[in-house]
């Protein structure tokens, strides 16, 4: 059984996420290896040795900057065979070696597990997010490996959700919404790169929220425990239940960057080691 969803593939063909203007602007963004800094407890586990899956990979600018980066072994799928074309060809142009299949995570089956599965901002736009990490952990990730998510959070996105649907219930037409969008999220510079995001963050035709606490309890069930998450900035922690404590806090500090005119999409991101 499969929990894709055909609408945002659907989407995705119409303008793949985080494409560029160029892609000579796409594979320099890749060299910089940008993405990974936000990331620091994934790549404190990555290495030459280390085996990786990316499942959602897009276009592949985070497959391929593990691979510049570190050399891994990166093998990267993604349902939008559009995408996984752009991926390859920055990957050849950049003398990178990854694997891209256009692949649908709930069918995709390796003939061998990966030390690490990464999957970031895909999850929560299948039909069935839970079954989604459910198969990461149980079918992508070895025993004594890792699994490294990122979702939308269900008290930190809401603010920035409802921003917009108040915009566009008093008549905003699209121009606007993006005008707003911009202002919000005023570091990218490259107008297609821009509206990729605007499109993904505001008219995107289906996503789901979660919270640490549940995303925890399943990878919990599955066989993976709780290693750090961005709830509190990776951290160490005594308890889960002081991050789960932790999340409430989310919707205000989202509702802050709104009145700021600062972007804040209420994302958080989660490291479990499969037992």
């Amino acid at each position: 059984m499969s929990f894709a969803n055909d609408d945002v593939l659907k989407f995705y063909k119409e303008l793949p996420f985080n494409i560029f203007g160029s892609k000579e602007e796409h594979q320099n963004f890749i060299k910089s290896g940008v993405s990974l800094k936000s990331h620091p407890v994934l790549t404190e586990i990555l290495s030459k040795q280390t085996s990786v899956l990316e499942v959602g990979c897009g276009v592949g600018r985070f497959s391929a900057q593990i691979a510049d980066r570190f050399g891994s072994s990166v093998t990267a799928i993604d349902f939008n065979p559009i995408a996984i074309e752009y991926a390859q060809t920055a990957a050849k142009a950049l003398g990178l070696n990854v694997s891209y299949e256009s692949a649908d995570l709930f069918k995709f089956e390796p003939k061998e597990k990966f030390d690490v599965c990464v999957s970031l901002g895909v999850l929560h736009h299948t039909n069935n997010c839970i079954a989604a990490v459910q198969r990461c952990v149980e079918s992508y990730v070895k025993s004594g490996g890792y699994f490294y998510v990122g979702l939308y959070h269900l008290y930190g996105r809401r603010p920035f959700l409802q921003h917009f649907e108040k915009l566009a219930a008093a008549g905003a037409s699209e121009d606007e919404l993006f005008k707003e969008y911009a202002r919000l999220d005023n570091g990218k510079t490259d107008r297609t790169y821009l509206y990729s995001w605007f499109r993904d963050q505001v008219l995107h035709p289906h996503e789901s929220q979660h919270t640490l606490r549940e995303i925890s309890e399943v990878c919990t069930n599955t066989g993976a425990k709780l290693i750090s998450t961005s709830i509190n900035q990776f951290k160490s922690f005594n308890s889960e239940s002081e991050l789960f404590d932790q999340e409430f806090e989310y919707e205000a500090i989202s509702y802050q960057r709104i009145a700021e005119g600062k972007y804040f999409p209420g994302f958080f991101t989660a490291l479990f080691r499969k037992n």
